[in-house]
């Protein structure tokens, strides 16, 4: 038995502590990928109970799915530019506002906006130094020509994407400037930006940061903003896995494959049929880490817990096993253990909601 587990009071704690932050501000809830790995709809569905009325996607297939599971009022928002005129139809069809990042998107949902006779809410992508979509800042004259020359499109925002928020604050104000230049240089030619976002989780907790129109939130709602531990936030999901075998290993036993443990005392240790297939012991963010922080990482010390009690991972994690010290833990096969998990990371295993 082994279930991903996604406790929504916490999640209800962490919007408070966002909306807190937020100081009255639009939130947008960003729940692209799988809503962080928490279950899309049960947890739009969830925020939606919650007063959460914007939804923001990466997906053009987690906006269908919404909209044929009665989110008909709701705004959602298509976070990525796209020019492929299959995707702009479906997007259209169900009322979802695209994001032009650059003039042949902003052409192609205005041909198709047009050939449908409607007019598309579109949202504009400033390009502040992510580099995957937007308009460049020396490109405005681009921006221009959309309001002059596309009359099936609306904008009603504009937004750009910090590149490391969680890790500088240095680059993430520098980038925020060359956005607010752009937006200002955009009102100097007579244009109406629409609602202006730029705030994402860590830049709303991390810094006293200008919040614009709307901050949008992904990170901060499963609690696992990268970096120190913040105030108000708690972690989100846990793995749930009974323990499959427990028995004795002598002095001088070798245990694990990959980085392997050689026992220095007879041991009782117990295997969980939870890996990092599962999700257990990766770390997303870590191709982003020094060299140094890695060799920390792989040289930490993990812990699980078993019956209220910290249990040490022996070795590394496996690929679908994980082998853990019980010597001074009474338990036995069945016993449940408890493994930290970020949702996002989790495949393979059934949520439950508490």
């Amino acid at each position: 038995m082994k279930n991903l587990i996604i406790d929504l009071r916490v999640v209800r704690n962490n919007l408070r502590a966002i909306k807190d932050r937020a100081e009255g501000v639009h939130v947008f809830a960003d729940i692209s990928a799988n809503a962080g790995g928490m279950g899309l709809l049960p947890v739009a569905s969830f925020l939606r109970d919650e007063g959460i009325r914007n939804f923001v996607v990466s997906d053009p297939g987690d906006a269908l799915l919404l909209r044929k599971n009665k989110f008909d009022k709701e705004r959602i928002m298509m976070l990525r530019s796209t020019a492929d005129p299959n995707e702009i139809a479906e997007l259209l069809s169900c009322g979802v506002v695209c994001t032009a990042g650059s003039y042949d998107a902003a052409v192609a949902i205005n041909g198709i906006a047009e050939a449908n006779k409607i007019v598309a809410d579109i949202q504009i992508k400033i390009d502040s130094g992510l580099g995957r979509y937007g308009f460049q800042p020396t490109e405005l004259d681009k921006v221009a020509a959309i309001y002059k020359y596309m009359s099936s499109l609306n904008v009603v925002g504009t937004f750009t994407t910090f590149s490391s928020s969680w890790r500088s604050k240095k680059q993430t104000f520098a980038q925020l400037d060359i956005f607010n230049k752009a937006l200002d240089r955009i009102i100097e030619m007579g244009l109406e930006p629409g609602a202006a976002h730029a705030v994402d989780s860590a830049a709303l907790f991390k810094y006293d940061i200008e919040l614009m129109d709307a901050v949008r939130v992904d990170t901060a709602l499963t609690g696992r903003i990268p970096g120190k531990p913040i105030q108000g936030l708690s972690k989100v999901g846990f793995i749930e896995a009974g323990i499959e075998e427990v028995g004795w290993h002598p002095k001088g036993h070798t245990v694990g494959a990959e980085r392997s443990f050689v026992t220095k005392a007879p041991t009782k240790i117990a295997i969980l049929s939870v890996g990092y297939y599962h999700g257990f012991g990766v770390d997303r963010y870590i191709v982003e880490k020094s060299l140094f922080s890695i060799f920390r990482w792989r040289r930490r010390k993990t812990f699980i817990k078993i019956n209220g009690q910290r249990a040490r991972v022996l070795g590394s994690v496996g690929l679908m096993h994980t082998i853990v010290d019980v010597t001074n833990i009474d338990c036995t096969v069945g016993d449940i253990a408890i493994l930290d998990v970020d949702p996002v990371n989790v495949k393979g295993l059934p949520i439950e909601y508490r």
